[in-house]
Formats: structure tokens, C-alpha cells, sequence
């Protein structure tokens, strides 16, 4: 079911490609891709929208959603988000946050503030999701919205994993409440993504990592990528090599393999292997 393609989704319509490009460091495969088609390219995504690419050049719109080229099991049913997060490509690309009248009913919500929703809406949703066997609210809650209430519809379903996200140390408490909230309702299956690399400390990263670690659960780290990224993990914030992003991403990615191993230690061990193997050097 969370199988996503991970890269450019591509597909025709008679003689014209249809590309929906996710990130903006696979414009240059766009390129390519476009070059060597013999017909017309129509091309879209979070990419072509942060890069401004006019319409008329790549840009266009497909008669078929997408989504259903990324993942068929996902679907959204709100758009934009009322923060303005400055890490975050959402209110550029969707602008203004607005529920759904209908939506193609599948297991995987992507919505990006989902619980800014009324709770009309957020009834429609769980609702949607009862035939399924298992569903998946694959972005981060923000967990300042997550109550008591909204813990009891999703306990309804069945096999609900939820997400919180936690990008600020300030939010540590927050998160943690929204965990024995969580919990308190009878989930279990919870994931907590960890922004690193964007106006914080390798410090602070870590305390954030080792803090979900310390609720018992698996952090997700998740590296800071500037909107108008040409090269993925290019970027290296103040205070941070590129050595210790990849470090502590590798490490905290990867816990079921390495987490016999203090942090501290798997620094040690890193002086004399390679930091990334071949397979993974795209992933961290």
C-alpha cells in the first residue's frame, strides 16, 4: 500500500508525456526526458511550481490525476495549510488552505494540515476510510492540533498509523502530549518525522532524535532541502558539516540495524568505514 515511486511518474496520452515531477533537483532528468521524446511534454508537480517554469514551456495540466501515477492508493482531501512555515513549499504551491467537497476515497491521506480541517470534514474523512483494512495519514499532524477527540475517530479504524512532526525543540512538549494522547485512545502504530539541518544545531537535532527514541518509537529524520534545490543534500546549514548530516541521518534511518550501537560510538566506527555504501548514498 506505501509503495511510492519516489521520482519523476511518467505517462502517455497518445503521442503527448505527461511528467509530474515531485523534486526540484529531477528537473534536469525532465530535460532529458523532454529532449528525447518526439512529441509534446507536458510536465507538473511541486518541481515546475518552485521553479516557476511558465506554462507554455513544461508546465500544463493533466486530463489524469497525477497522484494516481505516485501512488494509486493515496489521495488528498484538503489542500494548502493556514502556517507559513518558512521550510515549507506547501502554501507556495497550494496557497490557501480549503476542505475538499470530493475526493477519490483511498487508504493514504496526504493531506498537509489535515486537523486544521472543521470537524465535519474530518468526520467525511474517517468515514472514507472505513471499508479500508488499513490506512495511513502519511503526513505529519501537527501535534498542536491533535486532541482527545480527534485520537477517538481514528481509534475507530482499523490499523491507523498516525504522524506528528516535530521540527522545534519548542515543540517537544507538545508532541509528547500528543503521543500520550495517542496512546491513551489505543494507537499504537505512531511515526514522528524530525526536521534536521534547518535553523537548528547538530545539539539540538539530536536531542530531538533522542527524545521520540526516548517515547519508544522510531524518529524520522527528515534533512532540510532548500525550495529551489538543484542538487539533493547539497545544502549544509550553519553550525553543520555535510559529513554530520549524512551521519545522523544514516544512523537514525536506520536504528534497526544500528541501534545496539551508541551514537557516540557509531561517530568512532565511522572513521573507518565508508559513510554510505552505493545503494544508500541516494537515500541520506
Amino acid at each position: 500500500m506505501n509503495i511510492w515511486r519516489k521520482g519523476i511518474a511518467q505517462w502517455h496520452i497518445g503521442n503527448t508525456m505527461y511528467l509530474s515531477v515531485p523534486f526540484t533537483w529531477l528537473m534536469d532528468d525532465v530535460v532529458q526526458l523532454a529532449l528525447a521524446h518526439r512529441g509534446p511534454v507536458i510536465a507538473g508537480g511541486p518541481a515546475v511550481d518552485l521553479l516557476g517554469i511558465p506554462d507554455g514551456c513544461l508546465g500544463g495540466v493533466s486530463p489524469i490525476e497525477p497522484l494516481l501515477f505516485h501512488n494509486p492508493c493515496a489521495t488528498y482531501t484538503t489542500r494548502g495549510c493556514p502556517n507559513q512555515c518558512s521550510f515549507c513549499a506547501v502554501p507556495r504551491i497550494e496557497g490557501e488552505f480549503r476542505e475538499l467537497a470530493h475526493w477519490r476515497a483511498a487508504p493514504i491521506i496526504c493531506d498537509n494540515n489535515l486537523l486544521a480541517a472543521s470537524r465535519i470534514h474530518f468526520t467525511r474523512v474517517i468515514d472514507s476510510l472505513r471499508p479500508f483494512p488499513a490506512c495511513d495519514f502519511n503526513q505529519g499532524f501537527g501535534a498542536e492540533l491533535f486532541t482527545s477527540w480527534h485520537a477517538a475517530q481514528i481509534a475507530q479504524l482499523r490499523h491507523a498509523k498516525i504522524r506528528f512532526s516535530l521540527d522545534h525543540s519548542r515543540d517537544i512538549d507538545v508532541v509528547g502530549r500528543a503521543v500520550e494522547i495517542a496512546r491513551k485512545a489505543g494507537l499504537k502504530d505512531i511515526g514522528i518525522y524530525v526536521l534536521i539541518g534547518y535553523d537548528d544545531t547538530p545539539t539540538d537535532a539530536l536531542a530531538r532524535l533522542e527524545f521520540v527514541r526516548g517515547l519508544d518509537l522510531p524518529p524520522n529524520p527528515m534533512r532540510y532541502q532548500p525550495l529551489n534545490a538543484r542538487r539533493k543534500n547539497e545544502y549544509i546549514a550553519p553550525g553543520w558539516t555535510d559529513r554530520e548530516l549524512r551521519r545522523m541521518m544514516r544512523y537514525y534511518s536506520r536504528l534497526n540495524w544500528f541501534e545496539h550501537i551508541p551514537f557516540d560510538e557509531f561517530d568512532q566506527k565511522l572513521e573507518t568505514m565508508p559513510l554510505f555504501s552505493p545503494a544508500e548514498s541516494e537515500l541520506f
